[in-house]
């Protein structure tokens, strides 16, 4: 019988705007439920690593695959794997962005650089490991990039995509939001973390966004949680409570 994994994403699916979990207390009565019964649980975020850490520590739960970065980023107990961004086309790509009206972010495989300090109505992280550098060419030269991070009007990115997506091969530029686009190595994207990572594995995968929806292809279940519109392939439920509810019965039924 193959392994059981239950995926989620963190943002609009397991986490509110508030950091909070969606669903509360019975939510994470159904994760220990399915943790007790022989499933794997990992997260397939957007954020940084430590994010996943601080879920598992304040919540208790034993999360065995951590993906993060949109699936650029995946840790297994001591064991680092990242899809780094092409450190020429990096060069390249800020040379022709920096002077759009747009705030630029760097982020590296542990920590987020910024020029100046967020907007305070920025979502909050768990774990906050940003540093203030002015020199974003050094840290291209120097640390392991794995994306860029984009906020602006959407017509901007939009701009900004096409460029991107048409100039280079290796690299690719995704809108992640009506006011953020993240551009990274072509190679990573959070269905590729699941086909990588879990071949023989039977997978449900939850997840509310686009970029979640990247999973449907390499998970045998999945569920649209957010208010996207509903790709052929998923499941619609409310949150992320009704779709663990729904794998409950499922494996309780086996």
């Amino acid at each position: 019988m193959k392994n059981k994994v239950i995926v989620f994403d963190l943002d609009g699916t397991l986490l509110d705007s508030q950091n909070q979990i969606i669903g509360g207390d019975q939510t994470l009565k159904y994760l220990n439920l399915l943790q007790n019964m022989g499933c794997t649980l990992a997260i397939c975020t957007g954020r940084l690593d430590h994010d996943i850490l601080k879920i598992q520590q304040k919540y208790q739960l034993s999360i065995k695959h951590r993906i993060s970065q949109n699936g650029a980023v995946v840790i297994k107990e001591n064991y680092l794997c990242s899809e780094l961004l092409n450190k020429s086309d990096a060069f390249k790509i800020y040379d022709q962005i920096k002077n759009y009206p747009v705030r630029i972010e760097i982020n590296t495989v542990s920590n987020r650089y910024w020029t100046s300090e967020r907007d305070p109505e920025f979502p909050k992280e768990l774990y906050d490991s940003h540093m203030i550098k002015q020199d974003f060419e050094e840290i291209i030269l120097c640390q392991p990039v794995v994306l860029f991070l984009i906020v602006g009007q959407t017509s901007i990115l939009e701009d900004i995509a096409k460029t991107v997506n048409k100039q280079y091969k290796q690299t690719q530029a995704i809108l992640t939001s009506a006011t953020s686009l993240e551009i990274l190595s072509c190679q990573a994207s959070k269905g590729l973390a699941l086909k990588n990572n879990f071949q023989n594995d039977y997978i449900y995968a939850i997840g509310d966004s686009p970029s979640d929806f990247a999973m449907i292809e390499y998970s045998d279940c999945f569920y649209n949680v957010g208010q996207f519109e509903n790709p052929r392939q998923a499941i619609v439920k409310y949150s992320i409570l009704e779709a663990l509810i729904d794998i409950y019965e499922k494996e309780r039924n086996i």
